[in-house]
Formats: structure tokens, sequence, C-alpha cells
């Protein structure tokens, strides 16, 4: 499903770990994106996993995992960040060793995040040849074979030059 305001809002159903990859320019403005899993064990993982350049900054708000049947009910801690200050509380954050440059990996606040408003994380890692890359994630409970929802927002904010190396993706493990 394709919204023709702002946002695009890409839906499906997976079973398979992948749950989505961009890379380049995408998304230059604020994009939700969803899917429905059916999960495979009693605690995955989601991950999100950035890789940027000299000129591109990642920035994730909003992420959600709910069960399909009760959407009312949040079973990640901290989902938006909120809780945060640079630091992503009740997050995982690896692999940031390899920034070397850059605002690295940290929550971020105000209007550069999803409605310019609270936190958001954001991943700022300059490439610099050797293969800077983050992880983000964090695991939740869940009954195998029940189906979840999972949703999250992206932005990427590119200031020009090569794209080559940025690229972003979210999988359950």
């Amino acid at each position: 499903m394709i919204s023709i305001a702002s946002t695009t809002t890409i839906v499906g159903t997976v079973s398979v770990p992948h749950l989505f990859s961009t890379s380049g320019t995408t998304p230059s403005y604020w994009n939700e994106y969803s899917f429905n899993f059916v999960a495979a064990t009693t605690a995955p993982i989601l991950i999100f996993s950035f890789t940027t350049n000299l000129n591109s900054n990642y920035f994730l708000d909003a992420v959600s995992v709910t069960l399909i049947t009760l959407p009312s009910v949040q079973l990640l801690e901290n989902p938006s960040f909120e809780n945060s200050t640079t630091k992503a509380t009740d997050w995982l954050v690896w692999c940031a060793y390899t920034c070397t440059g850059g605002a690295g990996a940290q929550v971020t606040w105000g209007t550069n995040c999803y409605l310019s408003i609270g936190n958001c994380f954001l991943v700022d890692c300059p490439d610099t040849g050797s293969g800077a890359i983050v992880y983000l994630g964090q695991s939740f409970s869940a009954t195998i074979g029940s189906t979840y929802k999972i949703d999250f927002w992206l932005r990427m904010a590119y200031g020009g030059g090569s794209t080559s190396s940025t690229l972003f993706n979210a999988f359950v493990q």
C-alpha cells in the first residue's frame, strides 16, 4: 500500500527473518514500514543494521512490535527512545566502535525525529573504508506460530557524494 502523502507504507507478511532492506538515498523523508511476522522462537530479536557514508545519516523512530490480535500491547521496551538521553536505553547497540567519525550511533531529539518531536535513533558513521556498520536490536517475548506486527519509521538525510556504501536492513533473528 502506498500513500500519496509524504509517507510510504510497505505492508507484508514474512516467516523468514529478513524484513526489509534499502540503500542509496532513500527514504529521504519519513517512511513507515509495517510487516506481519510469524514467530519461530519464544524470544525473537528485532535487529536493524545501518551503514552510512560521509554525507548521510539514518534516523529511526517509533519502533513497535505487537501481537496482531492484541495491537494495544507494546512488546518492546522504550520503542520510541523516549526514555533515553544519548544512549539507547533497553536497546543493544553493537559494532558502534567501527564508527570513527561523525556523531556515531546515538539517540538524538527534536526536529530530526519523526513529527519533529521527542527522541529518535541516529546513525552518523562515515564510511572510513573499514566497512563501518552499526547494529541496534531488542528481543521480545513471543509465542511460536503467532503473528506479530513490526512497525517502524525511517528517514535518511543525504548531503551529496557517493551513496555506494549506504545500507539499511531490518530483520528478526
